[in-house]
């Protein structure tokens, strides 16, 4: 009597070829379509975070000017230590008691803003070629002028912080509702 033999026929777990093909196109497909709008994200979140550290920056050099009682400046230092014009670079807030928008002997660094970086889309601009300087009463009188910071190739991502002559610092708005925020004077901030 021969029995037949049953055999346990189990299968084996895995995947075929084709399931695994399929899973990675879909995958592909997803991450594909995900990657830009990260992208997006992250150089918002930079914009954003660029524009406050600006604010902040300004509103700490008034407060040190009250507080210490003297001249106290924002500007990008050259090798000459003399306030440059690439407000991209490296800004320092310094004391700057002769107001001469030069930091010389006796006055301090109290604060600095790493340089953005040449690869970066975000770029900063001042309306005016000089520093912006605080007196001892907080007031800014013939050191007014705009901040501009921008986000290269995205009109609608623009900032601006407006410093009046009173010493009074604020972010720009866009008051005419055209997408583009205003600088001082009511015009558009040019971010081309």
């Amino acid at each position: 009597m021969n029995r037949l033999k049953h055999h346990n026929t189990r299968r084996i777990g895995g995947f075929t070829l084709i399931e695994l093909m399929v899973t990675l196109v879909i995958m592909s497909i997803m991450v594909s379509s995900g990657v830009p709008a990260m992208s997006a994200l992250v150089e918002r979140n930079q914009f954003k975070a660029e524009t406050s550290k600006i604010h902040r920056a300004i509103s700490l050099t008034r407060s040190n000017a009250v507080y210490r009682s003297e001249a106290v400046s924002l500007c990008p230092l050259n090798s000459s230590q003399t306030c440059g014009a690439d407000w991209n670079g490296q800004l320092s807030v310094f004391s700057d008691s002769n107001s001469n928008g030069e930091l010389d002997h006796g006055e301090t660094i109290l604060y600095s803003i790493p340089a953005i970086a040449e690869d970066s889309p975000l770029k900063r601009a001042h309306s005016r070629n000089s520093p912006i300087t605080f007196r001892s009463d907080g007031s800014a009188f013939g050191f007014n002028g705009t901040m501009s910071i921008c986000l290269s190739g995205v009109t609608e991502l623009s900032a601006t912080v407006i410093v009046s002559n009173v010493g009074r610092i604020r972010i720009g708005q866009d008051t005419n509702e055209d997408g583009r925020v205003e600088n001082s004077s009511g015009s558009p901030v040019d971010c081309s």
